[in-house]
């Protein structure tokens, strides 16, 4: 009886043993707009992998990623989007508002976690919520017109001289839509606030002449991959700021650093670690419908005192309390 056990136990595992060697790490896929190396990808993708890492992930062994970079041509990202779905991940993670609606536009079924993108985007394709999405998307919130707002009052206060302001934003942006409406709904600004639209590199110069003729104290660069992130198109706008005088805000500290008066907003980078902690979430078996859309908690002000001094502009001691980083 006992060679008999023996026997048949060698049987059963012989049939058992190959389908537990055969399972797969469960696969991730990976929808970015921007290019593999450039300088998007070091703020969101880096950081998401590295928090995955973090979290005990390890490719090739408990995880797998399929990656696609649309290489700043957000014209391939619905392309990408379906080609990653094909594969059937257990997850989706994007970033930017094109590359989350792209996303959401590609699956019904498959979770999608954005980290991160525009508030009034994700708060569209969870069906009208933040709490407790009713679709497949959920994420992080990047900008909103709150976080714009408040960047716009700090502007004023350290130049309070400044009565109109040019609000340059991407028009094929679906969250800067409504704005500049939207930030005078939400903040109390004493200041008139005038719409620039360009797209990016090949248009951003009618968009800072038009700035020029409807006579703009300061201009708000509000966080876009193509006017925001794009080092040459935020070079091309402080030339044009300093030559005419002229502060420049954003919520991308980027800018500050570059020559801009100052900047306040999220740490996009911290905002793509909580992605991936989402991502672990879901492939641990939590429901997208229990994982609420977080807006950021947290905010990074830089100044820039050289570009104060150099505009005649004295910085107000609270701000100064309050930055994160101070550029002499």
């Amino acid at each position: 009886m006992r060679r008999r056990e023996v026997v048949f136990g060698l049987a059963i595992s012989s049939l058992i043993g190959p389908t537990h060697a055969q399972e797969r790490a469960p696969l991730v896929g990976v929808l970015s707009p921007a290019s593999q190396h450039g300088a998007e990808s070091s703020l969101v993708n880096q950081p998401f992998k590295r928090a995955l890492t973090d979290l005990g992930y390890s490719p090739g062994r408990n995880i797998e990623l399929a990656e696609r970079f649309a290489d700043g041509d957000e014209r391939r990202l619905p392309t990408l989007a379906a080609e990653l779905v094909s594969l059937e991940p257990r997850v989706l993670f994007t970033n930017t508002n094109a590359g989350a609606v792209a996303a959401a536009a590609a699956t019904r079924t498959i979770p999608v976690v954005v980290g991160p993108a525009g508030e009034f985007v994700l708060y569209e394709l969870a069906g009208g919520t933040l709490a407790q999405p009713r679709t497949n998307v959920t994420g992080v919130v990047l900008t909103s017109p709150e976080i714009d707002a408040k960047c716009l009052s700090v502007l004023i206060e350290i130049a309070p001289a400044v009565r109109r302001i040019g609000i340059l934003v991407n028009p094929r942006n679906p969250g800067q839509r409504e704005y500049p409406a939207a930030l005078t709904r939400v903040g109390r600004l004493d200041a008139t606030l005038v719409r620039l639209e360009a797209g990016g590199l090949a248009d951003i110069d009618i968009a800072l002449a038009q700035a020029l003729s409807e006579n703009v104290d300061a201009l708000f660069v509000a966080d876009d991959p193509r006017i925001a992130v794009d080092p040459p198109v935020r070079q091309r706008v402080l030339r044009f700021a300093m030559a005419n005088r002229k502060p420049v805000t954003s919520s991308h500290q980027n800018y500050a650093r570059d020559g801009a008066l100052f900047a306040m907003g999220p740490s996009v980078p911290a905002l793509a670690a909580r992605g991936a902690a989402y991502v672990d979430k879901i492939l641990k078996g939590a429901r997208v419908e229990d994982l609420p859309i977080e807006r950021p908690s947290t905010f990074i002000t830089v100044v820039n005192l050289m570009t104060a001094r150099a505009l005649g502009l004295a910085i107000p001691v609270a701000v100064l309390a309050s930055a994160d980083e101070v550029i002499e």
